[in-house]
């Protein structure tokens, strides 16, 4: 060791590096051309320099990363710490996404609820416009005319519920959704609720003046009513699983709504199958009234069951309501006579004619003509006898002409 000198250290030095990374020469041949390059010993020494730089680069780094993730470094206490930080914070922030979707779905359900209120008022303002002759006037859609006062609808036989005093509109809690829609749907639920009184109030004059004539004819109400097809009561309304209180009044007011546009429909076809009209398109006068009488041949006290109405020969004898008709020929003693089926329980018949324009079968509008006067029968002269029959018993027809002119 003494005697190696710094020349000779550097000369041996020399020479085993010149032994391990000898100069070497790379040939390559493609295509029938040769060529060569020449890797020296200092580019060898070069790369083997960077290879371990990078090597040495590598284990730091990895070294690093052991070393970062111990638990005794306080850096990683801080990062503990964040962690445990950002997880509370997530947990807050999925609260909140929850309180957030509970809230959207609420107020999503309220404002269906309020959808469906709203198209249930709709609807029954449409079917009670589509009853006819109930659509309100600007006057009657006044809110001062309306603002204190309460309508308390009498009953009728196909209510569903009692009737109740209507809330004052301006005491009428209506539905609200918790939105910036309120002021809206309040004003709308206003209107509709002007419309519904005075839809309803139409329909219970419609309801009071079918009443009041059928009443007017001295025939039971109710046994016409009974003679409707199907009869006559409540329309059933399925409420499903929706709570009732959820709609506020609205749905027993709806029930009873549509409970008297089925009692209007109900009365108004009764009324169209009546007897109404009178019997006659020409001039005439009565000659023998309906009830007790002295028989015109026999001259002796009988019953009269219809009434004698006279005017010239062929007079245009009309139907007296939509109908069917029954017979058309003879019978004794009506001689030429019509009779017409015209629902409910209601018939009529005309007899005496000279000659019939219908036949068996045939179907009759209220004023269609289907005779002419005559004196068929027994008969003294020119005449019509003219009969209201209800369920086989006969009815003074002096009645249904004085009701069928309150009517007109």
């Amino acid at each position: 060791m003494l005697g190696i000198t710094p020349s000779s250290f550097k000369a041996e030095l020399k020479e085993r590096t010149l032994k391990t990374f000898p100069e070497r020469q790379f040939i390559h041949r493609t295509g029938g051309r040769v060529d060569y390059f020449i890797l020296t010993t200092r580019a060898q020494l070069f790369i083997v320099a960077a290879a371990l730089l990078t090597a040495l680069w590598l284990l730091f780094t990895f070294f690093n990363v052991l070393w970062g993730q111990s638990p005794l470094r306080s850096s990683t206490k801080e990062l503990m710490v964040q962690k445990a930080q950002y997880e509370r914070y997530m947990v807050d922030i999925e609260a909140q996404e929850q309180d957030a979707r509970e809230l959207l779905a609420k107020q999503q359900g309220q404002f269906e609820l309020a959808a469906q209120h709203f198209e249930d008022k709709h609807n029954t303002i449409v079917n009670m416009i589509t009853q006819g002759g109930i659509v309100p006037t600007p006057e009657e859609l006044n809110p001062t005319q309306y603002a204190s006062s309460e309508i308390l609808m009498s009953p009728a036989i196909a209510d569903v519920i009692d009737r109740q005093p209507r809330v004052p509109f301006g005491k009428y809690n209506g539905m609200t959704t918790g939105t910036v829609l309120d002021a809206a749907l309040v004003n709308l639920e206003l209107d509709q609720n002007k419309i519904l009184m005075s839809g309803e109030e139409k329909i219970q004059n419609r309801i009071e003046t079918a009443r009041a004539v059928l009443r007017s004819t001295g025939v039971p109400l109710e046994k016409i009513l009974e003679n409707g097809s199907g009869g006559m009561g409540g329309p059933l309304i399925e409420l499903g699983e929706k709570p009732l209180i959820k709609y506020g009044k609205f749905l027993p007011r709806l029930d009873s709504i549509k409970a008297r546009s089925a009692e209007v429909a109900a009365l108004e076809q009764a009324l169209k199958s009546t007897p109404l009209a009178f019997p006659i398109d020409a001039e005439n006068y009565v000659t023998s009234a309906y009830g007790i009488r002295k028989d015109p041949f026999t001259k002796r006290q009988t019953m009269h069951s219809g009434m004698d109405i006279a005017s010239y020969r062929l007079a245009p004898i009309v139907a007296t309501a939509d109908g069917k008709v029954k017979f058309a020929g003879r019978r004794s003693g009506y001689g030429l006579v019509v009779e017409i089926d015209h629902g409910h329980g209601f018939k009529t018949r005309y007899a005496h004619l000279e000659k019939t324009y219908v036949k068996r079968g045939q179907k009759v509008e209220k004023g269609e003509k289907i005779a002419g006067m005559g004196s068929s029968g027994r008969s003294t002269s020119t005449h019509l006898h003219y009969e209201v029959i209800f369920e086989d018993r006969t009815y003074n027809p002096k009645l249904f002409m004085k009701a069928g002119q309150y009517v007109q």
